[in-house]
């Protein structure tokens, strides 16, 4: 009987101290990348007009999305970036013209299923509500890859093993040799 008691004092907190853990799903994009999402992320579709995937929680207040350049296409435009060179670009432009008190941190070099990768944290202002993003830059024979993710900044701390996981799983598919920027000549 005693245990009966103490197992219905037991058992209440038990589940109320279980946090749902979120199930990540493979999600492939036009057949070019592959991501991991949290079974709490929906597609949409306004969240940039230049992505190829972009989900979203609008109750979590978590966003996510992926912009990618080919680099066949950057070389047609007589551009020749490498990673660096991309990153400074992309967070001198984007997030300044948005982000209020927007802040770029020095970003962290990685390796993302065997791809040149910088990650980095912006965090600032948007109409009064501070944010937090993470900016994820992978660059691979084919393309440049830009990934970001934010939520508001109160969020963080609850998001962030997620937010990481959904960058880190990021992979490239198989794509034609076709799409191979051409050989750079030499200088001589």
């Amino acid at each position: 009987m005693f245990n009966r008691y103490i197992l219905l004092l037991i058992l209440p907190f038990t589940f109320t101290s279980c946090k749902h853990e979120p199930v990540f799903s493979e999600v492939k994009v036009n057949n070019r990348y592959s991501m991991s999402i949290p079974d709490y992320l929906q597609p949409c579709t306004d969240l940039h007009k230049d992505a190829s995937m972009q989900y979203q929680n609008v109750e979590k207040d978590i966003y996510a999305m992926v912009i990618d350049e080919k680099k066949k296409t950057m070389q047609d435009y007589s551009l020749d970036y490498d990673i660096d060179t991309y990153f400074n670009n992309i967070a001198s432009q984007g997030f300044a013209e948005n982000i209020k008190d927007g802040k770029v941190s020095i970003p962290g070099r990685q390796e993302i299923h065997g791809h040149k990768a910088l990650i980095a944290e912006v965090t600032g202002k948007i109409e009064n509500n501070e944010v937090y993003y993470k900016l994820g830059l992978i660059e691979t024979p084919y393309e440049f890859y830009q990934i970001l993710v934010w939520t508001r900044a109160s969020n963080k701390q609850d998001l962030e093993s997620d937010i990481v996981k959904m960058v880190e799983s990021f992979q490239e598919l198989p794509h034609p040799a076709d799409e191979l920027p051409d050989p750079k000549l030499s200088d001589s």
